[in-house]
């Protein structure tokens, strides 16, 4: 499918932007009224909270003047020595009903805030979910990729952080079962066979010199991987365990390659092969270059897979802890604004957007949406409906 603007010139982005920007402003009604409703709660245990300290206060104060008027009508008494034990009972008795009246309020409060605590997590994972159902599918540019992969007692748990522009970052789960390559444990040689690394210096038999003990690691099993882009961070271990000998490699694949290696031997600490001369020259450059780009491509086939939206961060804010929902849609509108505009530009009726669609054999149809229909819409949050409608600059 080819798309076009709505003077049929190519449209550059290739997708159903409209679609988009129709999901971006149901989505964006969803979450505010989501989150409208978290603000009213958090202010709502605000008051409970104030409320439970005015009692406790106010209950401290009646029991101190209720105690100062016994003292006061004891030592008026002409009977000092037979009513001061009454008077001491009263005032056990007084502090004990004040204090299991400040529990049992107390007890209360909390429950009520508990309560709207459960309401503000629920509206959270609304919030997460629809905010998944759009951010999964690459609304807007994406920066880069960082990928976190880890052994598990059965395959591995993945995640993907994408960084988009505006500081919008999403981190997703990706279910690693899903992918036969990655269900289970993978080796150095499912990626290139034949790598030999130089692990240490080592006196041969009836010979003074030392030389490089060179280790074939075709059989070591990937532990952890780290992926930035082009940088990469892998970790294999001759065994499961983390005490295991393990070999790390630390590779830019940027321009021109290059790699750090560190080798531990059972439990022991990493050592710098690169720090030594001797090992570092033994090092074949040219196959870790060709194991690094064989994990990137793999690593890399993990994308579509993933699922699980877990947070949303704006310039490294997390958007629900800080209740950053309609700050980061707002940023979302700025990232759409631009092609809001060119297609308001290029479109022939001033009431509507408007794209054209082209099958294989040419055949044109006409995607629209009314501007109408996207303030309608908007109005449902008011302000910040209208404040979005501004940002997008649809009208």
């Amino acid at each position: 499918m080819k798309y076009l603007y709505g003077d049929s010139t190519e449209f550059q982005m290739q997708i159903d932007f409209l679609r988009l920007l129709n999901n971006f402003v149901e989505t964006s009604v969803k979450t505010i009224k989501l989150e409208n409703a978290v603000f009213d709660l958090k202010e709502t245990i605000k008051d409970r909270r104030r409320l439970k300290n005015s009692v406790i206060d106010e209950m401290d104060n009646f029991t101190m003047t209720v105690e100062n008027a016994i003292v006061g009508a004891v030592s008026r008494s002409k009977e000092q020595e037979t009513i001061v034990k009454y008077a001491q009972k009263s005032k056990e008795f007084l502090k004990k009903f004040i204090e299991d009246g400040k529990t049992n309020f107390t007890n209360e409060i909390f429950q009520e805030i508990a309560q709207f605590e459960k309401k503000i997590e629920e509206a959270d994972e609304g919030n997460r979910k629809t905010l998944e159902t759009f951010f999964i599918y690459d609304p807007i540019p994406i920066i880069f990729q960082i990928y976190t992969i880890k052994a598990v007692e059965k395959g591995f748990s993945a995640r993907v952080q994408v960084d988009s522009e505006e500081g919008i970052s999403c981190i997703f789960d990706i279910p690693c079962s899903e992918s036969p390559f990655w269900k289970g444990n993978v080796r150095v040689r499912d990626f290139v066979k034949g790598v030999e690394i130089p692990a240490r210096m080592k006196k041969p038999f009836l010979k003074k010199e030392l030389v490089p003990d060179i280790v074939n690691i075709d059989d070591f099993l990937l532990g952890d991987l780290i992926l930035s882009d082009k940088e990469l961070e892998v970790v294999f271990r001759k065994r499961s365990d983390t005490n295991a000998q393990r070999f790390r490699l630390k590779m830019n694949l940027k321009g021109e390659f290059s790699v750090d290696v560190s080798h531990a031997e059972e439990n022991d600490v990493e050592k710098s092969i690169n720090a030594v001369p001797e090992l570092k020259n033994e090092l074949n450059i040219l196959r870790l270059q060709e194991l690094g780009e064989k994990i990137v491509e793999k690593t890399n086939y993990l994308y579509p897979k993933k699922q699980t939206l877990k947070t949303i961060t704006l310039k490294e804010k997390d958007i629900f802890h800080e209740n950053l929902v309609y700050d980061l849609l707002q940023n979302v509108a700025k990232i759409l604004s631009p092609t809001v505009a060119e297609i308001k530009k290029r479109s022939p009726s001033t009431m509507e957007l408007s794209l054209k669609s082209e099958d294989e054999s040419g055949k044109r149809n006409e995607i629209y949406l009314k501007k109408s229909e996207v303030k309608e819409k908007l109005n449902a949050i008011e302000e910040k409906g209208a404040k979005l409608l501004e940002i997008l600059d649809v009208m």
